[in-house]
Formats: structure tokens, C-alpha cells, sequence
């Protein structure tokens, strides 16, 4: 019954753990630079807290990329949630701004092992090699989840305010690890590790110009989906710590749009919803950013939210599309870790540009991303996917 929406056993195992563990850590992430503020913190180190995480949570992409076609996904996707279960639970007993922020840093570095086995098992689960499909699920579970956390988070604040939010998602982290080492099923039965000439040779001109379509998502959605969004609307719009976190919650509802523009990608190809998505989230960001007021900048803040997500599961497929099994996981980890360093300076740049050009000028930035995105990704040639996914789901 589940093959018949395109889920299997992994596919269902991993959308029910993201689900768990995003509807946690969002009932408070939205929050944490206010909470950071109410512990002492400028903007200025608010803007270099986030850049270290941002960082840290791609950085070590390719150690994680490494492991996981060296010794397999599962393990890579279940193991590093027990350390971040553990340093969230250390988070929350702090209030010396400082150690908190090295805390999340640090479990920022674990998170980042997990992506590239997360986005190798996802393409290697698809079923009927609906690889756009397969993504939209896992977005969606996400998606549920960024609805979800915010609306209880915003309930729960007076009676447990932040740190106690934080403590919860660690407990709960440390279940679902148990679930994904217990109930996944290794896709990679045959991992050896990748040479160092097999990953170098898969950096041609398609992944060049691949990697610079991911710096510049990375940059972009570090802005507009990281600090600033809070900063924004606490400073610009005048919103009170439970009004953001609703805020947050529409937009993420709002992305839903966007799942169904992701999965044209089986149709019409991943180059052109792309493109479309990334034009259409280039020039929303910018018009949310020069709005006076929520009213007149909540429209095109939800259009940034859903050409986002269908940006999202597009580039997720062309990453799978222009990827082999040998080398998927090590490639993904190498341009991930490339490509934080673009979203790890951006909550910086973004800081100076508000000094610059006031709260606006870090959105009107991400608008001309949004359009570098599109012309980016035109001369990336259409990728042959290996049928990788649909030898797991016959064998």
C-alpha cells in the first residue's frame, strides 16, 4: 500500500523521524536569537553565532559523505543524534551565552555528518525511481514539522520558556536515533569507499556549476530562513516572540505550495523548476523585505516560503540526477562543505548589511541570489540517473 504512494520501509522510517525531530527543534529555533539577545548578545554576535552553526553544520559534510559510503547510511544517519541529543540537554542547563553557543555549534558539526547519507539513502529509497517524489516526502514530514513545533512552541513558552523546549528536543533526539538504528535498512550494502580519484573525477563542468547554485542557496537561505527572520519581524515589523513563531509556522504551511511545484520535476525536468523556483523566490524575498509591515509583506513572504520548498526538492533531484552510487554520499559531503562557507558568511554579511542599508538590505541581497540562482543553474546539462534507486527497491 505504501509503494503505491511512492514510500517504502526507509522512505516511511526517515519521513516519521524528521517529522519528530524538526517539530521539536522548531518549537524553539525560531526564537534563539531573541533568546541569545536576552542573554546579553548584540546583533553583531547574534549574526557571528549563526554564521558559526550555519558553518559547523556544513563543514563537516565531508567527513560525513566519507563515512557513509565507506561504512554505509545507517549508521551515519542514527549514531550522531545520540551527541546532539546529549549536547541539547547540556544547552539548556546554561545560561552563559558563550558555552550555548559553543553547545549548538558543536551539535550543529554532528547534524552535518547525517546530510549527505540522508540525501544518498532518500535517491537510493525512491520508489519506481520517482526520485522528485521520494524528496516531497521528505520535505513534507519537514514541512509538517516546521508548522507543527512553532504553534506548540508558541503555547508552550510561558510554562517552559526556551531552555526548557531545548531539553525536550534533546530527550527526543535520543529516541529517534534508537528508531533509525533499529528500523532502517542499510542501502549501500556494497559500500567500500569511494577513491580519491572516482570523487575527483566526478567534478566536472555540470558539478562546477552545481556547486555555485549551492553557495548561492546557501547564502540566501541562511538570510532569509536564519536569524533575520526573527530580527526582521521583531524589528521592522514590530512582532511580539509568539506572533513570530505563528509567523514562521504560516510560511512553513505555505511551502506546501511548493512541494507540488517540486514534484513537476518528474515531468518537466529539475533544470526548469529550478530556474522557475528560483526566480520566483528571488524577487519575493526582495518585496518581503522592503514591506513596511506584516500586512503588506506577508503575501510575498509565503510566496518566498513555497518557491523555497519547490526549489528545494528540484535541486535535490538534479543533485541526485548528476551523482552515481559509488560516489554520492562522498560528492554531496565535498559540496556541501563548499557551500557552507558561502551560508556560514552570510548571517555575518547580512548584519553589515543591515548597519548599511537598514532591515531591508539583507532581503533585497537575497533577491539578487534569487536571480543568480536561475542563470546559474541554465548551463548545467540534464544528468542520467543510474537507476540506482529502483536496483534497491528490486533486490
Amino acid at each position: 500500500m505504501l509503494t503505491r504512494f511512492g514510500l517504502n520501509r526507509n522512505l516511511s522510517v526517515l519521513s516519521a523521524t524528521i517529522f519528530v525531530n524538526v517539530f521539536a527543534r522548531f518549537t524553539w529555533d525560531p526564537l534563539l536569537p531573541l533568546y541569545l539577545r536576552r542573554l546579553g548578545a548584540s546583533d553583531f554576535e547574534i549574526g557571528v553565532a549563526f554564521s558559526l552553526m550555519t558553518l559547523a553544520r556544513s563543514l563537516f559534510s565531508i567527513f560525513g559523505g566519507a563515512l557513509a559510503d565507506r561504512y554505509g547510511r545507517r549508521a551515519v544517519l542514527a549514531l550522531p543524534m545520540f551527541a546532539i541529543g546529549a549536547l541539547f540537554i547540556a544547552a539548556s542547563a546554561t545560561t552563559d551565552r558563550a558555552l550555548l553557543i559553543a553547545l549548538l555549534v558543536l551539535a550543529n558539526a554532528f547534524a552535518a555528518l547525517q546530510w549527505p547519507a540522508l540525501a544518498a539513502m532518500t535517491a537510493e529509497s525512491a520508489v519506481n525511481d520517482q526520485l522528485a517524489r521520494a524528496y516531497s516526502w521528505i520535505e513534507a514530514a519537514v514541512l509538517i514539522g516546521l508548522i507543527g513545533g512553532p504553534l506548540i512552541g508558541a503555547a508552550l513558552l510561558g510554562i517552559l520558556d526556551i531552555p526548557g523546549l531545548i531539553a525536550i528536543n534533546g530527550i527526543v533526539l535520543l529516541a529517534m536515533g534508537a528508531v533509525r538504528m533499529v528500523a532502517l535498512r542499510e542501502t549501500a550494502l556494497t559500500a567500500r569507499g569511494a577513491s580519491v580519484h572516482q570523487v575527483r573525477a566526478a567534478f566536472n563542468a555540470n558539478m562546477l556549476w552545481f556547486i555555485a547554485l549551492m553557495c548561492l542557496e546557501a547564502a540566501a537561505f541562511s538570510i532569509v530562513f536564519g536569524p533575520f527572520f526573527a530580527i526582521f519581524a521583531r524589528d521592522a515589523w514590530q512582532l511580539s516572540e509568539t506572533d513570530i513563531n505563528l509567523l514562521f509556522s504560516l510560511g512553513s504551511f505555505a511551502s506546501f505550495l511548493g512541494i507540488g511545484l517540486g514534484r513537476l520535476t518528474d515531468r518537466w525536468g529539475a533544470r526548469r523548476v529550478v530556474w522557475t523556483n528560483a526566480l520566483g523566490f528571488g524577487i519575493a524575498a526582495a518585496v518581503w523585505g522592503i514591506a513596511p509591515s506584516w500586512e503588506w509583506g506577508i503575501v510575498p513572504l509565503l510566496l518566498a516560503f513555497g518557491f523555497a520548498e519547490g526549489f528545494l526538492i528540484a535541486r535535490q533531484t538534479m543533485q541526485a540526477e548528476i551523482t552515481t552510487k559509488e560516489t554520492r554520499s562522498s560528492v554531496i559531503g565535498v559540496i556541501a562543505t563548499i557551500s557552507g562557507f558561502a551560508g556560514g558568511i552570510a548571517p555575518t554579511l547580512g548584519v553589515w548589511l543591515i548597519i548599511l542599508g537598514g532591515n531591508a538590505a539583507p532581503f533585497i541581497a537575497v533577491g539578487a541570489m534569487g536571480l543568480l540562482m536561475a542563470v546559474s543553474v541554465a548551463p548545467i546539462a540534464k544528468g542520467k540517473y543510474h537507476q540506482d534507486a529502483k536496483e534497491i527497491h528490486n533486490s
